[in-house]
């Protein structure tokens, strides 16, 4: 298993709004997934993290099942919010 770290963030200002309207909007589950993915990208472009590798860890994730349905109603969701 990879290291671990756990935090505490406090955000105010346009931080914290982004980061609630990356939620509200649909595009991520939770706050902390908002972070996750954010901390990849910019890893990523700064060239800290190979996008080879990314992809490497990405394929071996465990994958959630979606339904044709459930896929078809989030995606009429996020399409009704913009």
């Amino acid at each position: 298993m990879g290291k671990e770290t756990v935090l505490t963030l406090k955000f105010r200002g346009i931080e914290a709004l982004l980061l609630d309207k990356m939620v509200t909007s649909g595009l991520f589950n939770t706050k902390s997934e908002a972070i996750r993915a954010a901390l990849v990208r910019y890893g990523t472009e700064l060239g800290l993290l190979e996008r080879e590798r990314l992809w490497a860890e990405i394929k071996k994730a465990k994958r959630r099942k979606v339904s044709p349905a459930k896929l078809k109603k989030d995606l009429e969701r996020l399409e009704d919010a913009s």
